[in-house]
């Protein structure tokens, strides 16, 4: 395994972020620095395990998972405890699907700069199972989707935990050279886990697909299950959604998507909490939004705070499950500092944690 020290630490404390008493719940919400990656380093998803460790899924410059070991103390250890790199160049989505056991998805691509071009029918699920040593996980292949364009944000179904659902939009097509640049039709497969066999399970939808609004990005990104409604993201026209689906994880009729919100902001993978709780959070344009079950948004961090310049290029959302964190939503990134242009960013993945103790709307 491979060890990364982090960049920055805070003063060695018991409970890193405070307790409820000295925590009033008001925006911007406390937060700190778990982990800073060496430059070119993209976490791009997180997935937070039984036992409180979080699990990071890097885009570049491996395709390989690291762990983030007792993110609650005050200088966790940072580690690589799968490469995929026999399958994918990079990783995008994790999800958990039985205890301890989750599905990564990603693919070969044609560069290691931030926006390249998926390599024609590479896209596959992976497993990675911690259930039988919780120190050393067996990885396998479950199934390559060769129609993919962009496999995004994986969701198990709640009663069913070995299918998942699995987003796939992007615009720019799976070519070296974009001489068409039609957006690919949002839609979303439904996976096997077992057997390995998939299908697609929601498709023409336009509340799924990128109109190029915002470059050369996606429509729906990141999704959750909640109760027997699939809940998503336009990272394209700002909108969340939500649908209800039958046991097979498949549209309820007559399938009309419902608004939660429409903000403007860059919907990414996103979270409902803490534990029971209906609020939806998510990693949006340099910064971190709540959604209310009203669909009323609060920017908890980042622009458009006064602390507005510490979360850079957030990608994914995900709360504690240990006794000691269980108000903490942990946040990945990708970019280094917030630059002037967009397109200029400099790709330098960090983890952050935000005490969500005593927020209210």
């Amino acid at each position: 395994m491979k060890i990364f020290a982090s960049l920055f630490a805070l003063a060695a404390v018991p409970h890193a972020l405070g307790g409820p008493a000295i925590n009033t719940g008001k925006v911007p919400l406390p937060e700190r620095l778990l982990h800073h990656f060496p430059n070119g380093t993209w976490a791009e998803n997180i997935s937070v395990r039984p036992n409180g460790n979080l699990l990071i899924t890097l885009s570049t410059p491996t395709g390989s998972v690291m762990q983030v070991k007792e993110p609650w103390t005050a200088n966790p250890v940072v580690e690589e405890v799968f490469n995929f790199d026999q399958w994918v160049d990079r990783l995008i989505g994790i999800g958990e699907t039985t205890r301890d056991t989750y599905v990564v998805v990603g693919s070969r691509f044609y560069s290691p700069d931030a926006i390249a071009s998926p390599v024609e029918t590479t896209f596959c699920a992976m497993e990675l199972d911690f259930s039988k040593d919780p120190n050393k996980p067996k990885a396998r292949l479950i199934a390559r989707l060769p129609e993919a364009y962009l496999l995004q944000s994986v969701a198990a179904l709640p009663w069913d935990r070995t299918t998942v659902l699995i987003s796939d939009q992007y615009l720019l097509k799976p070519r070296y050279n974009q001489s068409d640049w039609t957006p690919s039709p949002g839609q979303v497969w439904r996976l096997n886990t077992v057997t390995g066999k998939y299908s697609l399970v929601m498709a023409n939808y336009p509340e799924m697909t990128s109109i190029g609004a915002k470059g050369p990005d996606v429509g729906i990104n990141g999704i959750k299950i909640r109760g027997n409604w699939f809940y998503w993201g336009n990272t394209d026209n700002s909108y969340v959604y939500r649908l209800k689906i039958d046991k097979k994880g498949a549209p309820v009729p007559p399938g009309k998507p419902q608004v939660v919100t429409h903000f403007d902001t860059f919907w990414n993978d996103f979270t409902f909490g803490p534990e029971d709780e209906d609020i939806l959070w998510s990693a949006g344009w340099n910064q971190v939004v709540a959604v209310s079950s009203a669909g009323k948004v609060v920017v908890v961090d980042g622009v458009g705070t006064s602390n507005n310049l510490t979360f850079p290029g957030p990608t994914a959302t995900g709360f504690g499950r240990h006794h000691e964190d269980r108000d903490i939503l942990y946040v990945t990134g990708n970019l280094y500092s917030i630059p002037d242009v967009p397109i200029d960013g400099k790709i330098g993945g960090w983890i952050r944690a935000i005490n969500t103790t005593g927020f209210r709307f």
